[in-house]
């Protein structure tokens, strides 16, 4: 009896571990993406800081004379009335994108790939910005929309910055409708290109079809940029643009380190720490009340007696005693 009840504890035992373990595993599998996608957020900061140091000890000239370039492509494409917009894959190239020459060597340098990095600080958005939409950049961080002006600001331009939303490993526009957080009129995000930091202020938010160009199209006497991402949230059938106009610092918007801090993060560590602090305590609490090593032996209420027996014992001088 005493072996049959060990093997069904030790069986019950191993049922409860495995459970335990079947616990741990699907609340990893709940929650590990979204910390993914904020630790990778964290790897494109890097990468934009890294940028900006690069920036930094540039020559003088070279900036300028990037930045007066960039300008005047700018003019010539308000000009031009905008043919193209997107990256107008050549069907005989295997759909790659096909680009001017001005407009790859246009913001090339340092040569890193990088034209120019964006930032939304009350959302927490920190990318960098690419030449083209194609989807190798779009992995990597944000992409300029070919047909658009330049990140570079001034009368008649319109820059379109684009992102993609829903990364199973990687927040990128996802904040802007999404994720405890929502791009509002009046909030204030920021192009940095080479030496110049460039404010814009939220004066437009739309959903439009995918085909929708007409809103990203230059506004006469107009500088604007837009955000642009797919929406809703999983289904991605809508482009959400969020559009913003040249605002001058520090009257108009904050300095981007005075602007609205983030608190986005919130939505996400603080269930994150709930779900696995729920686990921890029903883990530990099913232990404790299950391990056989750790549970009191429990005696019967009415023990009985043991039971003896008097043996007369006869000693030499004939005395009789009883033990």
């Amino acid at each position: 009896m005493c072996k049959h009840g060990d093997r069904q504890a030790s069986k019950q035992w191993r049922s409860l571990v495995a459970g335990c373990l079947l616990l741990v595993v699907s609340a990893t599998c709940a929650t590990i993406p979204f910390a993914l996608q904020h630790a990778n957020q964290g790897e494109l900061a890097d990468i934009n800081a890294s940028h900006a140091n690069a920036t930094a000890i540039m020559d003088t000239k070279t900036r300028e004379r990037e930045l007066t370039d960039a300008a005047r492509y700018n003019q010539q494409l308000a000009g031009s009335g905008q043919p193209v917009l997107g990256d107008n894959p050549d069907p005989f190239n295997g759909d790659e994108p096909t680009y001017d020459v001005d407009y790859t060597h246009e913001l090339d340098l340092p040569a890193d790939g990088i034209m120019a990095t964006v930032t939304y600080p009350r959302l927490g958005i920190d990318l960098p910005v690419r030449h083209g939409t194609t989807p190798e950049v779009l992995e990597r961080g944000a992409g300029h929309m070919y047909g658009t002006s330049l990140p570079v600001g001034g009368t008649d331009t319109h820059t379109v910055i684009s992102a993609h939303t829903g990364l199973a490993d990687t927040l990128m526009f996802d904040k802007l409708h999404s994720l405890g957080g929502q791009a509002q009129m009046g909030d204030v995000f920021y192009l940095h290109t080479l030496n110049q930091t460039l404010a814009y202020k939220v004066v437009d938010i739309q959903v439009v079809a995918p085909d929708g160009f007409d809103a990203l199209r230059i506004q006469p006497h107009r500088d604007l940029a837009t955000l642009l991402t797919c929406t809703p949230y999983g289904v991605n059938n809508k482009r959400l643009l969020v559009t913003g106009e040249r605002a001058h610092m520090p009257g108009q918007a904050p300095l981007p380190q005075d602007a609205p801090e983030d608190h986005t993060w919130l939505w996400v560590w603080v269930p994150i720490a709930v779900v696995w602090l729920l686990v921890i305590a029903v883990i530990t609490i099913a232990l404790n009340r299950r391990n056989p090593h750790t549970r009191r032996m429990r005696r019967p209420a009415h023990e009985p007696k043991p039971i003896t027996q008097e043996i007369p014992i006869i000693t030499l001088e004939g005395e009789t005693s009883l033990t």
